[in-house]
């Protein structure tokens, strides 16, 4: 008698949506509107601000006293410490029926902050991983200024590099022209990335709502690698200091050889690498995994259903800021014993 398939394992943690975006983007303006719809009651809402006195929370009209302002410093500077101690706090009072049960978090970071901190922290804090799981991160541009903050302001580049859907902010100040050189700068930097404009009179996209999953999420909902868009990406960028490396990997390599060779490639370059992912087949392994990572840290590969459309072998995309890609190609190559010959773009 042939046993049944186990029931698929349903993820009861608290989704953490993490609201990123430079300064001036319109970050709380969106946050607003997202926390006055009624589909977003059973939220909690983290501020991080950037100062000793924090104002944000007090721009957040609708929002109720679960709202916990993090004052004293950017998140990328105190995530280990407040953000923890809130989310603890957040749970634990809930728990205590001291507040509603808890649905999801929204995180919004400072403007000077990049969010692979939070993510970090989401996944490798023991009590924070076992109870919430990230949900995605949304990174809010401002139509008339993001393609040159991309240029000039290092933390825009890693906002947008993170990003699982980024919003474009402030449409109406603009002129299409305007408006399309804002949306291809992002599209440089990030390729494949899912965006939206966000027009002041219109409803939210409909990829905000609470429950909808971002674009592209690994079935679990614990990152968001373009698996879709990965097929049809070709490396290089008009961006001037943010390029794109994709690497195709012919030849299978054991999980251990292909952690082995990451972590050698991170360590020599994980200044310039503002992301790394990927879909990659391991050797005796029957099913590829989505592999995603920051600067130095890889995330443990997750198992997917099945190949995406489209891609048929492993393929490695790294997006690299003020890094010669030849040199990453070369250095991935030597350290994931691929021969030159091996497909790059």
């Amino acid at each position: 008698m042939s046993e049944q398939p186990a029931a698929p394992r349903i993820d009861r943690r608290i989704g953490v949506t993490v609201l990123t975006g430079f300064l001036g983007s319109g970050k709380t303006t969106l946050l607003n509107r997202l926390v006055k719809d009624p589909a977003y009651a059973d939220t909690a809402v983290i501020i991080n601000e950037f100062g000793t006195i924090g104002v944000d929370h007090h721009l957040v009209r609708h929002a109720d006293a679960r709202i916990v302002a993090l004052e004293g410093g950017c998140i990328c500077c105190t995530v280990n410490g407040d953000l923890v101690h809130a989310l603890r706090d957040l749970f634990m009072m809930a728990l205590r029926r001291q507040i509603k049960p808890l649905r999801r978090v929204l995180i919004e970071t400072t403007g000077l902050a990049s969010p692979a901190p939070i993510l970090f922290t989401l996944r490798h804090e023991p009590f924070l991983a076992e109870r919430y799981v990230h949900a995605g991160t949304l990174a809010v541009v401002d139509a008339s200024h993001i393609a040159r903050q991309l240029l000039d302001q290092p933390e825009a580049a890693q906002q947008v590099a993170l990003a699982d859907l980024v919003v474009c902010a402030k449409p109406d100040l603009v002129d299409q022209d305007a408006l399309s050189h804002a949306l291809d700068a992002v599209a440089q930097v990030h390729p494949g990335v899912a965006m939206c404009v966000q027009w002041p009179d219109a409803a939210l996209d409909r990829r905000l709502a609470p429950g909808e999953p971002l674009p592209l999420r690994v079935a679990g909902g614990s990152w968001s690698v373009g698996l879709a868009g990965l097929a049809g990406l070709s490396g290089g960028s008009r961006h001037p200091r943010v390029s794109q490396v994709v690497i195709d990997l012919p030849h299978a390599l054991s999980r251990a050889a292909f952690l082995t060779g990451m972590a050698q490639v991170q360590q020599a370059h994980h200044q310039g690498l503002l992301r790394i992912k990927g879909v990659i087949g391991f050797a005796g392994e029957s099913v590829p995994c989505a592999v995603h990572g920051v600067h130095r840290d890889l995330y443990p590969p997750e198992p997917l259903a099945g190949w995406p459309a489209g891609l048929a072998q492993s393929r490695l995309v790294c997006i690299v800021r003020d890094l010669d890609p030849g040199v990453l190609q070369a250095s991935l190559r030597q350290a994931l014993r691929q021969p030159p010959g091996a497909s790059a773009h």
